[in-house]
């Protein structure tokens, strides 16, 4: 992040919508003087289909820093589309869930919209609160797994192009998007038939396909977020990405605040979009060549960053302090077999197609008193590969309100019940690039 000056503390700062004081009036204005006995609301938040009685029992999914908000209205609903959140002061009556997921917010007595939200998962629960602990139902702090704003419940809404091997989609499916055959997604469901995952392919120009949507940034402007995994169809993401259109379409798409997904060869779509932060790696090779993905100049190979070589590592690591916290709580499925608590200092990560070489920081812009302002690509994980300990799951805010995720890693190529170590470190990571941005800087029209 590209922060100025010291955040607050994480209790004081959240991504949520604007609330009103419930220490206050119903206009928001402090009342002071309220001296009598506190509601408490406590709970744990869930990741969609992954709380008590849907996930395998222990194996339950918690959510860190997900914003438990108290507002005496309504909050204003999720914009449908491509937004803009910066970062701002959380009022009075908001709290963040911790590594477990599970957060303790005290509140007057009342009647109150309890938000809870995590990036564009977000659910609303109209609540009377008496004095006293009230512990909240599991059901009620499990984020949703719909678009659904009738029923207060959101989530992004997602484009997905279609992967090789890499099967983000049967993650989703086992968090409730889309309908699910054994431990793969089967197949789209939603509200009025609408899915809120929409999967576009690699073949042809027209709707439905990558080429359709890297083209038009009004069809890109309708989801949240959108995935690029894994995938051997280089040649024409190669020609894509040689089209200046397609490039400024991806910048003003994270600019406005939409996030990008990307996984191993996929990697392009990031790398030649925003260069600068990642310089991605090939087995011996520079196999880029002298391409310029700015000037859109010299020569390209056609398998992008990596030339086809497969590795696995058993040291993974979480360094980012919050993720290692969060994961080293859990309990699942384990890559080598049965089931056991994770590990978040060592563990397991198959599927890496490539690599990262180098991450760089890159100059925005300058504040008012002519200081660079940076963009600091920030590794989550790391974990051995060519020529020593490398990152493989990064993030960067290069313009705007958006955020890149790109991992060098993918998904667990089988079919198997649950989520291993890296599967949840993407889930994490799908949450984290959904929350506000702070100091959002925009791009040129």
């Amino acid at each position: 992040m590209r922060n100025l000056v010291s955040l607050l503390m994480l209790v004081l700062v959240g991504c949520g919508p604007s609330g009103r004081n419930p220490n206050g009036n119903t206009d928001g204005s402090t009342v002071d003087g309220h001296n009598g006995p506190l509601g408490t609301l406590t709970g744990k938040v869930y990741a969609p289909n992954q709380g008590p009685g849907q996930a395998a029992p222990g194996q339950e999914i918690p959510i860190a820093g997900a914003l438990v908000h108290a507002n005496v209205d309504a909050p204003a609903p999720i914009p449908d589309g491509v937004y803009c959140e910066p970062c701002v002061e959380t009022p009075a009556g908001g709290t963040v869930s911790g590594a477990d997921g599970g957060f303790s917010l005290a509140v007057p007595p009342g009647t109150y919209w309890i938000t809870i939200q995590k990036g564009q998962y977000r659910v609303d629960h109209q609540v009377t609160v008496a004095a006293g602990s009230v512990a909240l139902d599991a059901s009620m702090t499990t984020l949703p797994s719909q678009w659904n704003p009738g029923l207060h419940m959101w989530m992004p809404r997602i484009a997905m192009a279609t992967g090789t091997d890499d099967r983000i989609e049967d993650i989703l499916a086992k968090l409730g998007v889309g309908s699910q055959s054994g431990n793969n997604y089967d197949g789209p469901i939603g509200e009025n038939g609408a899915s809120e995952l929409t999967v576009v392919g690699y073949g042809g120009s027209g709707p439905g396909s990558v080429t359709y949507l890297l083209n038009n940034l009004a069809e890109m402007r309708k989801y949240h977020i959108i995935f690029f995994p894994c995938a051997t169809s280089m040649g024409s993401l190669n020609t894509l990405l040689k089209n200046q259109t397609v490039l400024g379409n991806v910048r003003r798409y994270v600019n406005e605040g939409g996030k990008l997904y990307v996984t191993d060869w996929s990697g392009e779509v990031s790398d030649r979009a925003f260069p600068p932060q990642i310089e991605l790696g090939g087995f011996g090779t520079d196999s880029e060549g002298t391409y310029d993905p700015v000037a859109l100049t010299g020569t390209l190979t056609t398998s992008g960053d990596a030339d086809g070589e497969h590795y696995s590592i058993d040291d993974g690591k979480a360094i980012d302090p919050d993720l290692n916290a969060w994961l080293g709580l859990q309990m699942g499925p384990r890559q080598g077999g049965g089931v056991g608590m994770y590990d978040a200092d060592d563990f397991d990560i198959t599927g890496l197609y490539n690599w990262i070489n180098q991450l760089t920081p890159v100059v925005l812009a300058t504040d008012g008193n002519g200081q660079p302002i940076y963009d600091t690509p920030k590794a989550w994980v790391t974990g051995s590969g060519p020529g020593g300990n490398k990152p493989v799951a990064v993030t960067f805010a290069p313009t705007g309100c958006g955020k890149v995720l790109y991992t060098a890693f993918q998904t667990a190529n089988s079919s198997h019940a649950g989520l291993y170590e890296q599967e949840r470190v993407l889930l994490y990571l799908i949450m984290e690039i959904q929350t506000c941005t702070d100091n959002p800087i925009e791009l040129a029209p």
